[in-house]
């Protein structure tokens, strides 16, 4: 035992000695690389979120890095010879008051993370980085760092606004794309470890953070900004009409290329600037929005921020009228040679419905019921089809069904439509002509581009590839056909009937001279119907046999006295097909005969000094 003593006691006196010596010879390195240590923190790395883009590779949103300047009040305390130096830098670099900095430093001395200046440019920060950077024994600048960060901006402020969504700081997608797309978009933040000693050793272990993905969107830019523009002038056309507001309670556009389900455009009004979509100046006073409560507040929002082409559903009115048909055609309980006499009204269920034409159209075919809007000859075709034809149809064109887009929001409308169990007689009436049940518009849009393009159901998309932050593709989103919903011959039938309609019945206010379109009207007396408001819509095709591309346009409760006319979207959908079809290379196919030339959103001729 006294052995063991003994050896123990040597290997303490030497291990003494050691410790002096290192003392000695090198204590004040040790030193400085433990304050080092203490004086560095580790750091979140942020990741990069994806960018969205069109299906041209223009930039829609995109992540711009930032800068927030801190402050280790501690770690400049630390040297009284540091705190000079480290001051001076922050104002001549920054311009940053220097009576702010040093109350900083003397009021809160232990503090490890003082921000003194948020979100600056690279360009801002680039020579006090250097600066920072610099690991010469003269420096005497210390305790600063750069905390980099991104914040999302939207090139175009409020283009495609509803489509795109917007960020909170947190990086979580608010509507749209950016909602639906999160997780691609995102990525994972990655670490910073270790520290810098006193002889400027760096030593430290990265993770790196992994960058979100970019999505590639199938709205094209110009496109897009055609359909706004449009829109636009529309409203400041109507604006200072009889009621207060812009042209209409709510407007909503879509192009849709109908062999593959692509979204080329979707618009609506109101709208927002996704790089302020919490500003309501645009559509409210300063005293106005004082006075809303928080509650108030957030349904003002939620009603610029809603995706008005998904999220809202609304009776179709007569753009309904062609399903009804091609369900009778399909069930053979039409067969296209029928004819109908118009006088005005139908008594259904002890009820008397009456059709546009209060005097009657009189004698009626199937493509005349079309071209003329007729509701007493399609209730008439309702008699033959039957309820149980109807109701089957009708989820054959998704009517009740949600079409899955990949956006969020799109509304439920199995609620507001009849099934077999309540369609009763007046039902089945109203349901022929487009009332007394609920759409969205990409429900309508959807099914209206499977009945010209030869059946085919395709599921609507408005993103068509996912790329890495190279540009390299991760993922192509193929169009997914759903289901044939009528026959090609049905396609062909009921495509005449709306070619006609555009050329001769009541859609003549659309056509685009020098091109052959399909296309139907739509007037939807909304409810209560005591108010007598309504929403005007048309849909339409173009060219008439091969169709590449398909617009609707909704106008809900224009800004006039006078408010059942489709001209008013009629009018809208013919300006903007004038200037997109050039762009999309669809060359005329017909003679041009000076239809419509020369009008304005309104319809009224353009004056020869703003030709």
């Amino acid at each position: 035992m006294f052995l063991v003593f003994f050896i123990i006691l040597v290997f303490v006196f030497v291990m003494i000695g050691r410790i002096f010596a290192i003392e000695m010879r090198s204590g004040e390195k040790y030193e400085k690389i433990v304050l080092s240590q203490q004086e560095y923190n580790s750091q979140t790395i942020p990741f990069r979120r994806g960018d969205i883009l069109d299906r041209k590779g223009t930039i829609l949103a995109t992540s711009t890095d930032v800068y927030n300047v801190v402050l280790d009040c501690t770690v400049v305390n630390a040297k009284k010879e540091n705190v000079d130096p480290t001051v001076e830098a922050l104002v001549k670099y920054l311009g940053l008051n220097e009576t702010d900095i040093r109350t900083e430093l003397k009021e809160n001395p232990d503090s490890r993370y003082s921000v003194l200046a948020k979100r600056l440019p690279y360009s801002k920060v680039k020579d006090l980085e250097a600066v920072i950077e610099d690991e010469s024994e003269s420096n005497k600048v210390k305790g600063i760092w750069l905390e980099k960060e991104y914040v999302r901006d939207y090139p175009y402020n409020t283009l495609a606004s509803s489509l795109l969504g917007f960020t909170t700081s947190g990086n979580v997608g608010i509507g749209g794309i950016e909602d639906y797309y999160n997780e691609t978009l995102n990525g994972t933040d990655g670490r910073s470890y270790g520290y810098l000693n006193s002889d400027s050793n760096f030593e430290r272990t990265i993770k790196e953070a992994v960058n979100g993905q970019n999505v590639v969107s199938t709205i094209d830019a110009n496109i897009q900004s055609i359909v706004e523009d449009k829109i636009m002038e529309f409203n400041d056309a109507y604006k200072d009409n009889h009621v207060k507001g812009n042209g209409a309670l709510h407007i909503g556009v879509i192009l849709m290329d109908p062999n593959n389900g692509e979204v080329l455009a979707m618009a609506n009004y109101p709208n927002f600037d996704c790089n302020n979509a919490w500003d309501l100046t645009p559509y409210y006073s300063k005293n106005e929005i004082d006075a809303m409560s928080e509650e108030e507040t957030l349904d003002a929002l939620n009603t610029i921020w809603n995706n008005f082409c998904i999220s809202y559903t609304y009776e179709p009115g007569s753009t309904a009228k062609p399903f009804t048909v091609a369900s009778g055609l399909e069930t053979g309980t039409l067969k296209g040679n029928e004819t109908f006499v118009c006088d005005g009204s139908e008594v259904v269920g002890g009820h008397t419905i009456h059709c546009v034409s209060r005097s009657g159209h009189g004698v009626e075919t199937i493509k005349d019921a079309l071209m003329d809007s007729c509701n007493d000859a399609l209730m008439q075709m309702s008699y033959a089809i039957g309820p149980e034809n109807f109701c089957r149809y009708q989820q054959v064109f998704n009517f009740g069904l949600k079409t899955n887009i990949d956006l969020p929001g799109e509304a439920r409308t199995s609620d507001v439509i009849y099934n077999l169990s309540n369609m009763n007689a007046t039902a089945l009436a109203t349901n022929a002509f487009g009332q007394n049940f609920n759409v969205t518009m990409i429900q309508m849009i959807s099914a209206y581009s499977s009945i010209v393009n030869g059946g085919s159901y395709y599921q609507p998309h408005v993103v068509n590839k996912i790329t890495d932050e190279n540009g390299n593709t991760v993922r192509t989103i193929e169009p997914t056909l759903l289901k044939q919903t009528v026959s090609e011959e049905t396609s062909k039938t009921i495509s005449s009937y709306l070619e006609a309609t555009v050329s001769e019945g009541t859609a003549k206010t659309a056509k685009v001279d020098g091109y052959s379109m399909c296309g139907k009207t739509g007037t939807a007396q909304k409810l209560p119907r005591a108010d007598r408001n309504y929403l005007v819509s048309f849909i339409g095709s173009v060219p008439a046999e091969d169709p590449q591309v398909v617009a609707y346009v909704v106008v809900d409760q224009p800004n006039v006295e006078d408010q059942p006319h489709s001209t008013f979207a009629q009018n809208i959908a013919r300006e903007i097909l004038e200037e997109v079809l050039p762009y999309m290379n669809i060359y005329p196919d017909e003679e041009l005969k000076g239809t419509n030339a020369n009008l304005d959103i309104t319809g009224q001729p353009v004056k020869a000094s703003e030709n």
